[in-house]
């Protein structure tokens, strides 16, 4: 079982070594920058296939299906490598992002979905892309 609350993981190629931990059955990351990622969920079902339960909640066969679907080959690598901003530079916002970031806001309907997209923006994630 592990939590990880901190807020050193900030890219999805930073939870890699999740892969040795070939007996971990829980695993949560809520609260963590990294969870706002897209494809998060499915990067680690991929990532740690021994975890059962994702973020308290069980991981289905269907999302292991997904999931190597999704990471096998080059698409792996590449979130693997990339970087959405580098830190203390300020991100660039196209006035696509600014449109995408209030449209989000304007959806949300929850203290959860603020506090999610908050952590989206803070990881250097525009909400929709």
């Amino acid at each position: 079982k592990a939590v990880v609350s901190t807020q050193s993981t900030g890219e999805l190629g930073d939870l890699k070594g999740l892969s040795k931990l070939t007996k971990l059955k829980y695993l949560s990351i809520m609260r963590n920058p990294v969870a706002a990622k897209n494809h998060y969920r499915s990067y680690v079902i991929y990532t740690c296939p021994s975890v059962r339960v994702l973020d308290y909640k069980r991981v289905k066969q269907q999302e292991r299906v997904a999931a190597r679907k999704m990471f096998a080959g080059k698409k792996k690598a590449a979130i693997e490598a990339a970087k959405t901003f580098t830190p203390g530079e300020p991100v660039k916002q196209t006035p696509a992002d600014k449109e995408a970031i209030k449209a989000a806001i304007a959806k949300a309907s929850s203290l959860d979905e603020i506090r999610r997209l908050e952590m989206m923006l803070n990881s250097g994630t525009i909400p929709g892309f």
